[in-house]
């Protein structure tokens, strides 16, 4: 696996309209994304990745913006 070779950032257009092609219901005005504002399989995505890697200290339904980037990139 040649990992030098992936994209090393996530142009902010692509990937709004990326999120909101999978079904993301609000306009992305802000950097925080709502989990609640997904489809059923996303919520389960970002929910687990919030669980399983991010050191939250606020409430489970917000996405911060390194966890969107690692949830993206596993769409990808």
């Amino acid at each position: 696996m040649n990992d030098y070779t992936g994209k090393k950032s996530f142009p902010k257009d692509e990937y709004q309209t990326d999120l909101i092609e999978r079904g993301y219901e609000v306009q992305m005005t802000k950097a925080t994304l709502q989990k609640g504002d997904f489809p059923p399989p996303m919520k389960i995505l970002f929910h687990t990745l919030l669980i399983c890697v991010s050191n939250k200290t606020t409430a489970f339904n917000e996405i911060p913006l390194k966890i969107q980037y690692l949830g993206y990139a596993i769409m990808a």
